[in-house]
């Protein structure tokens, strides 16, 4: 045989036979996308068991611990760590507010400050809905965490709250009771912050009550969310001759400008529960803007016709600010807050005849504050006589724990009905003199 026959009969086989025959096909259907492996040369005093071993396809690389997972193509920091807390459940309880996890950020910058957030080296801090994503050092991260679970694994979601502003003609209320005062903080401008028992506190507003010019501003009981803010806000708009302005194309149009100041009294409050549930950490806020006169101002306006003097009104205004947070205030105290002391803030300037004489001029803001749990709240409101029972030492709930360790007292007594650590579907919408709970 030739070679241009042995050449047509190759050409031939190889149309006709199937490839599988001819060891033409590379892999099997299934895997043709998989890469080939080598198994190499056997090693010497190998078994067969740990060649076919070595010869299978490795299985893929185990991807990172979600709580330790940076995002793809972040450049990591050394000594850095990630962190994710799921926070669902809270947000959950909290959704009547537009951006509750805003609350949780807020807190963990009150507690770790933001210079840790802010420097050379990259940090993160964000929380959706469901998660909070954080990276930053070990030690750091720890207080993120301890803040987190007093959000999560509170004992109780809602927060009872009793809200109490009077505006007192006299300063000399501290007399018989200034030695039952207990500061625990004190403002820019002379303002003071007291913790006193519930009935000194009832003591005080008695005395307050029976001085003449005692006003009682604002008397609300309010139910929040453990952690978010809560604003009270009382205004009284004042009407005055700011200016002046054109009100027609020919020189004799000038006219006084109406203009409004409001004089109000605005009280912000984030209420955070401890980790037992007997006592809160307090962001507090109190603004006082008072109006004390508008002094009388004659000016010249550019008229072409007609008297050029006009008049226009200058107020005299005061404004003060406490802005403190406040650690381990009791449930069960009355926390007392001085917001200075104005000339007859949210009441009227005029005197005798429209004379100064008798007008207000030394008026004290006072806010006295009183929280408890939802729970207990409830059960003193329905007017029955609760007594308080001790549970049996087996199902005694160790209050005092970490989340870890209640979770698993929680699984091992499954049996046991929820008592306060229920979450509520929703909270109450509660009206009053200008009451809003403040969107974060």
């Amino acid at each position: 045989m030739d070679r241009r026959t042995a050449l047509m009969l190759t050409t031939l086989l190889g149309g006709l036979a199937p490839s599988r025959l001819l060891a033409q096909e590379d892999v099997a259907r299934g895997s043709r996308d998989e890469p080939r492996r080598d198994p190499g040369f056997r090693p010497a005093g190998a078994t067969a068991a740990e060649v076919e071993a070595e010869a299978a396809p490795r299985p893929a690389r185990e991807s990172l611990e979600p709580d330790d997972q940076p995002p793809a193509g972040f450049v990591n920091e050394p000594g850095f760590q990630w962190k994710r807390f799921p926070i669902g459940g809270y947000t959950r309880a909290a959704a009547e507010q537009k951006a509750p996890q805003k609350a949780i950020i807020d807190w963990i910058f009150r507690r770790t400050g933001t210079a840790d957030w802010h420097g050379e080296k990259t940090a993160v801090l964000a929380a959706g809905k469901t998660e909070l994503r954080a990276y930053n050092s070990p030690e750091i991260l720890s207080q993120v965490a301890d803040v987190v679970e007093r959000f999560t694994d509170a004992v109780e979601d809602y927060l009872s709250i009793h809200v109490q502003v009077v505006a007192a003609a006299d300063t000399r209320w501290r007399y018989a009771v200034y030695s039952k005062l207990e500061p625990v903080g004190a403002g820019p401008q002379g303002q003071q912050i007291w913790t006193l028992a519930l009935e000194d506190a009832a003591h005080v507003l008695a005395q307050l009550q029976m001085q003449p010019g005692f006003r009682r501003i604002v008397d609300q009981r309010l139910e929040v969310v453990n952690g978010q803010t809560l604003t009270i806000r009382t205004t009284d708009p004042r009407s005055y001759a700011g200016g002046i302005e054109r009100v027609s194309a020919s020189g004799t149009g000038y006219q006084p400008r109406s203009d409004k100041l409001d004089e109000s009294i605005v009280l912000r409050l984030s209420p955070l529960l401890s980790y037992e549930g007997d006592s809160i950490d307090a962001a507090i806020e109190l603004l006082v803007n008072s109006v004390q006169a508008f002094q009388r101002t004659k000016i010249i306006a550019p008229r072409e016709v007609g008297p050029s003097e006009m008049t226009i009104d200058v107020p005299v205004a005061y404004q003060t600010r406490l802005d403190q947070t406040l650690k381990n205030w009791r449930l069960g105290q009355t926390l007392l807050l001085s917001g200075g002391v104005h000339p007859g803030v949210l009441d009227k300037k005029g005197g005798w005849l429209g004379t100064p004489l008798g007008a207000p001029s030394s008026t004290e803001v006072l806010v006295f504050l009183d929280v408890e749990v939802s729970s207990r709240a409830q059960g003193r409101g329905r007017g029955a006589e609760v007594e308080a029972v001790p549970p049996p030492e087996e199902y005694a709930r160790p209050r005092a724990q970490p989340a870890a360790r209640r979770r698993e007292y929680d699984e091992a007594y499954d049996d046991e009905p929820e008592r306060t650590r229920a979450r509520k579907p929703g909270g109450r919408a509660v009206r009053g003199p200008d009451i809003s709970i403040e969107d974060p």
